[in-house]
């Protein structure tokens, strides 16, 4: 076996089956322009190559968590709705597998007689300040969508990204190269569907920067769902019972197909958290209830969860 069988059947068994590899040069055309300090956070310097890989995430637990469900039992009122992606930490589930996945290729590649470098070298990542839809493109993977996410065969863009680098050298490997834009090319559903208008008729284009050609991020709801402020006249208006998330663009897409089956324990959130409890928490509360979930992110503000739950609750008249 050479190196990519061994690391396509340790991708395999850690629950990892949309993949795609990368060897030095095109990984570091995905990374051009990053700066020395993220390079070295990174560990770019010492990749050779990389795993692109994508993780289905599904409708996620039509439940509460315990704690949401007995809260609400004792103050009744509306959710504050979460994104499928974020009802569970789907992110640390892929980085988990990735982890394993290496573990695996690592003790597969040494007994090959191939030397499977440090494991430190070994860096698995998702949701992190790498170009992570460049590399997942130039892996062959998945393509840009019009509404600037990644799309992958079977799912659409259900799914959540993730890159591990490597310090080893790939053998007997070409790209994949998948269509799932052609259909972008004559569809534009997503960009009618946008409540704001933050898509225009050309955007899913990338100008070569990883900068996305005709999108309004100062319009998209998802972009304003974990930034503090006062939002725009035109987002406020459309915000509904929003509370981190939106999947309007990707509800319109023919491609969009969660998966049933998929499954992650890390971090259950549940459809939404009940918007009362946001407004009387304290800060210290609400991340230790949220740690470890897709909301625990240290750039996730707590400002804006609150400013979201008064939005919800005011459009239940409360």
């Amino acid at each position: 076996m050479n190196s990519c069988d061994i690391l396509e059947t340790a991708l395999q068994k850690a629950g990892i089956q949309s993949f795609g590899f990368l060897g030095e040069e095109a990984l570091a055309s995905a990374c051009y322009g990053m700066g020395a300090e993220a390079r070295t956070r990174y560990g770019l310097d010492s990749a050779h190559s990389a795993v692109a890989a994508a993780l289905p995430y599904c409708e996620g637990p039509p439940e509460l968590s315990a704690w949401a469900s007995d809260w609400r039992a004792e103050h009744p009122g509306p959710l504050a709705r979460l994104g499928r992606f974020a009802r569970a930490n789907w992110y640390a589930e892929l980085v988990a597998r990735l982890g394993a996945a290496s573990s695996a290729a690592r003790v597969g590649l040494d007994a090959a007689g191939i030397d499977p470098g440090r494991a430190g070298e070994w860096r698995r990542m998702a949701n992190s300040g790498l170009p992570e839809k460049r590399i997942v493109i130039a892996s062959g993977l998945g393509s840009l969508g019009r509404h600037g996410l990644v799309m992958v065969p079977s799912y659409g863009s259900a799914v959540v990204l993730g890159v591990l680098l490597m310090p080893i050298e790939l053998e007997d490997f070409a790209p994949r190269t998948v269509q799932c834009s052609v259909l972008c090319e004559s569809c534009g559903l997503c960009s009618s569907a946008c409540p704001t208008g933050a898509l225009s008729g050309s955007f899913g284009t990338d100008d070569g920067s990883g900068r996305l050609v005709g999108f309004e991020r100062e319009l998209c709801l998802q972009h304003w769902s974990s930034r503090p402020g006062e939002l725009p006249a035109a987002v406020e208006a459309a915000w509904g019972e929003r509370l981190y998330g939106c999947d309007v663009c990707q509800e319109a897409c023919p491609l969009f197909k969660p998966d049933p089956t998929a499954r992650a324990e890390r971090g259950l959130l549940g459809p939404g958290l009940p918007a009362s409890w946001l407004i009387s928490a304290s800060d210290g509360e609400i991340r230790s209830r949220l740690k470890g979930s897709a909301l625990g992110m240290s750039w996730i503000s707590i400002d804006a969860l609150r400013r979201n739950a008064r939005h919800v609750l005011s459009m239940s008249g409360i």
